[in-house]
């Protein structure tokens, strides 16, 4: 028998069909024991919650698959979620092509829940592919955890957040010209034309190394009198109890749904310091347009 799902809940269920398959696929493909084990945690917890928003579904004990067999939703919909990497490259078929779907198998709590893939389909470089994987999960899964809307904190705290925001939609936008230039290369048959574009992605490609490394370090000092502050239970945050419910009509978030702000915000940190700690780079410095 299909079980319905309502039109309240239909964006909440198909983000979390998505982060299933994933999340299965690393179960499938990681070589790391440790990791197979934390991510089967992720899994049961989303299992969990699909089954509190769909009556009558038992989805605990079953895979992405039967789930999806199991839904009643509408053929496009349907067809989204049990298959969205057959058309464009999708998650799995850009995991399959970077680590085989895998994390960083580097035995990291939070950081092995995000496969490492390729950034756009012709992103061969291992650090942008990884960078790209980090900041899309800041910008979905952790900043919403520490908005304004979820995350109250002081007012210094709270515009020093602001700045911070600003910086990160920087990165971001970076990133997407790094990886539209990336595109075009790879597509251009002008062979002067190749060229042009090639000192572009070399030339893009490091500054969004150097951004993408020094954005994560201001945002773990950030974070650290947050910690602190969590610590002592001080006022830096004044909702440190409260549960985290996003809103899946215009927030992407899932994977700390349900948890404490608190927990959010350690959760953030740790997920940060992992980044730093797996990319390993020094703090670089930017050389400045006279020097060679």
């Amino acid at each position: 028998m299909a079980h319905k799902v309502s039109d309240q809940h239909r964006a909440e269920v198909e983000k979390i069909l998505k982060y299933l398959k994933n999340m299965e696929g690393i179960v499938r493909t990681s070589p790391n024991p440790e990791q197979k084990a934390r991510v089967q945690k992720e899994l049961s917890k989303q299992r969990t919650r699909l089954a509190a928003i769909v009556p009558g579904l038992d989805a605990t004990r079953m895979n992405h698959t039967q789930i999806v067999a199991a839904l009643e939703m509408s053929g496009g919909e349907a067809a989204g979620a049990a298959g969205a990497s057959a058309a464009g490259g999708g998650s799995t078929a850009r995991a399959a092509a970077t680590s085989s779907g895998a994390g960083t198998s580097g035995g990291y709590k939070v950081l092995d829940k995000f496969p490492i893939e390729k950034a756009s389909p012709n992103s061969t470089d291992p650090d942008v592919n990884f960078l790209a994987g980090v900041f899309t999960a800041i910008q979905k899964e952790y900043w919403p955890a520490i908005s304004e809307q979820h995350c109250q904190m002081d007012f210094s705290r709270g515009a020093e957040r602001g700045a911070m925001r600003t910086q990160l939609d920087n990165v971001l936008r970076n990133m997407k010209v790094l990886l539209e230039t990336i595109e075009e290369y790879s597509s251009a048959e002008q062979q002067d034309f190749r060229e042009q574009l090639l000192k572009m992605k070399n030339r893009q490609t490091r500054a969004f190394i150097f951004d993408a490394n020094d954005m994560l370090r201001k945002i773990r000092d950030f974070m650290e009198p947050l910690l602190e502050d969590i610590e002592v239970n001080g006022g830096i945050i004044t909702n440190k109890t409260e549960t985290l419910r996003f809103n899946a009509r215009y927030e992407d978030a899932t994977v700390l749904e349900g948890a404490a702000v608190a927990d959010g915000v350690q959760e953030f940190a740790r997920f940060v310091q992992e980044a730093i700690e797996h990319l390993n780079l020094p703090q670089l410095k930017k050389k400045e347009p006279h020097e060679r």
